[in-house]
């Protein structure tokens, strides 16, 4: 950034803060990172951080567990470079808390629309799992895979025999209300999600890459 002469999530390489993370080995549930410009000390920086409001909320916020932080002086500018991130390392208790709220808040919003919860089918939620692991791995967002498979595809080769499946897909979100929220206030998502025929949901989240967190919901009737 202090080469660059700006802030920015991407370096002018193209990898992105959440990419290095993973790449040192740091896998996690969740993140939260803070780049600033301009404060001279470790003291001021604190204190940036205390008196803005979507910094100070992450310093506060009791889901982080571990931190990291950096400065460079210089640049083109000659002001203060400041990377500051927060995380919480991946366990498969978070990983398993995590999908299940999923699933329960969609299913709240199944039981306010008058349709029956759906099951947690472990066939899709694998599928789900490798499909939001597969867009980290291989830095891409889309329905499609590289290798040109399709949701029913992946269903498919998981071991799924369901009739109909769907798929919502997100990323960038921090948690599981921010993300079905998300999906709530867009049509096509919010149909699959209030779809009647469908009966069961898988759930995947894997933290990387460019947007830093990637959710799959994968859902079979």
């Amino acid at each position: 950034m202090a080469a660059a002469g700006r802030l920015g999530v991407e370096s002018r390489d193209g990898v992105s803060v959440h990419q290095r993370v993973t790449a040192a080995g740091y896998t996690y549930i969740t993140v939260g990172e803070h780049l600033v410009s301009g404060p001279r000390t470790p003291a001021e920086f604190v204190d940036y951080c205390l008196r803005t409001d979507g910094p100070s909320r992450t310093l506060h916020d009791p889901a982080f567990l571990h931190t990291g932080l950096a400065y460079v002086r210089g640049g083109r500018s000659g002001d203060t470079y400041w990377t500051a991130l927060w995380a919480r390392p991946l366990t498969p208790a978070d990983l398993t808390r995590t999908a299940a709220e999923v699933v329960e808040l969609t299913n709240r919003e199944r039981t306010r629309a008058g349709l029956p919860p759906l099951a947690v089918d472990p066939v899709l939620s694998t599928a789900a799992q490798a499909h939001s692991a597969d867009m980290v791995a291989r830095d891409f967002y889309s329905h499609t895979a590289p290798d040109g498979s399709q949701p029913w595809d992946r269903a498919a080769a998981a071991g799924s025999t369901r009739r109909s499946i769907g798929e919502n897909i997100a990323c960038g979100q921090r948690s599981p209300a921010e993300v079905v929220t998300g999906w709530m206030n867009s049509p096509g998502h919010r149909a699959n999600i209030l779809k009647p025929g469908f009966t069961h949901i898988g759930i995947g989240f894997a933290g990387g890459g460019r947007a830093g967190t990637y959710w799959t919901q994968l859902f079979g009737a």
